[in-house]
């Protein structure tokens, strides 16, 4: 009678092996798929909101919107809601949808800066430039020098005048910020911010001086960067190091950065 003749102890483990190594690569390609099809949809958001800001300009004879101290209506949320009709997926980043807890600045103790993988979460009950009807959470942050600064009477303010854009129809729009992934729902980020020595923990990201500058935006929630919709409503993967050459506002020049980098070039 033939013997029966079964796997051995080595046959085994090297088919073992050999599925352990197939799960690896195929784990390793469904992550970064997944982080693509975020990406993907990050970048069609934001050329909703870049879409949003058009129609608004095209209501409003190309100005875009303004800012009055203390308004509610002054947060890109508010101000847009009648083009996006309050749809609440809009204002994250599907790499960045839960609620950060943290407030390293202690400045409205309930409101939460948000993270590279994290949400901001606003206080809506305590911030008065908030609706109180606002949803109070998102991923995105504007850029704020698009906005007229207006004082209470509707006269401009005077350190903001030749700084903001205030309308769209002007020279290299395109070439302008309007919103992208953000740790804070505005800023007003100058090329001039500068660039921290060292690499400052996540929570260090955010204090009274630098809240408002470009390390709102400075995180690698995309790969070596993250997105950002131009006054074209364009949408572009930007290198975290590249955000001090952009042109913020009306003043901003390209600025080298290469000696300044440091710690963000090997980030």
């Amino acid at each position: 009678m033939a013997r029966l003749r079964g796997f051995t102890l080595i046959e085994l483990l090297v088919v073992i092996a050999m599925i352990a190594l197939l799960m690896a690569i195929l784990t390793s390609a469904l992550s970064m798929a997944r982080r693509q099809a975020r990406g993907a949809v990050c970048m069609a958001a934001l050329k909703q909101w870049g879409l949003c800001y058009q129609l608004y300009a095209s209501d409003y004879n190309s100005k875009l919107p303004f800012y009055i101290g203390g308004r509610h209506s002054d947060t890109y949320m508010e101000s847009l809601r009648p083009y996006y009709s309050d749809i609440n997926k809009m204002r994250t980043c599907p790499a960045a949808t839960k609620v950060s807890m943290g407030n390293p600045t202690g400045l409205q103790p309930n409101s939460y800066f948000g993270y590279t993988r994290n949400a901001w979460q606003i206080d809506v009950a305590q911030a008065a430039w908030v609706a109180d009807t606002d949803w109070g959470i998102g991923s995105f942050g504007e850029n704020s020098w698009i906005r007229d600064v207006l004082n209470a009477d509707g006269s401009r303010v005077a350190s903001r005048v030749g700084k903001t854009w205030i309308t769209i129809d002007v020279k290299n729009i395109k070439e302008t910020p309007f919103i992208g992934d953000a740790r804070w729902n505005n800023a007003w980020p100058t090329t001039d911010d500068p660039v921290p020595a060292a690499v400052p923990a996540e929570e260090q990201m955010f204090n009274i001086s630098n809240w408002s500058q470009i390390l709102n935006y400075v995180m690698r929630r995309h790969k070596d960067g993250l997105n950002i919709c131009f006054g074209d409503a364009a949408v572009r993967h930007v290198r975290a190091e590249d955000l001090w050459t952009l042109r913020w506002n009306r003043e901003s020049s390209r600025r080298e950065v290469d000696d300044d980098l440091g710690w963000l070039r090997r980030w």
